[in-house]
């Protein structure tokens, strides 16, 4: 549905750096927010709701994140919100030490 425009978006954060401003810029203009909202795919959901908070400074997301996500989004791996979660609660932890 969205996987195109989100890996576009996702390889751009990896390899440029893209965050901020000019990544809500691109959100806005190549993702529908209504259409993601009532979407059931999880995997959807969690990328562009990451992309969100990156680019709203909410929230730092690791290059390891994007990763996953990425391999995900390509068909590579099967997305799992446990492994996802599991993924942020030991950044979560590094960041705080």
């Amino acid at each position: 549905m969205f996987y195109e425009e989100l890996k576009q978006i996702i390889g751009s954060v990896l390899q440029q750096g893209l965050s901020g401003q000019p990544l809500m810029g691109v959100l806005t203009a190549n993702v529908n927010p209504a259409e993601i909202y009532a979407s059931d795919d999880m995997l959807v959901t969690d990328s562009y709701f990451s992309l969100l908070h990156l680019a709203t400074g909410e929230e730092m997301v690791t290059d390891a994140e994007w990763k996953y996500l990425l391999d995900c989004l390509n068909g590579n791996r099967i997305y799992s919100l446990d492994e996802k979660l599991k993924m942020t609660g030991e950044n979560s932890i590094r960041r705080s030490v």
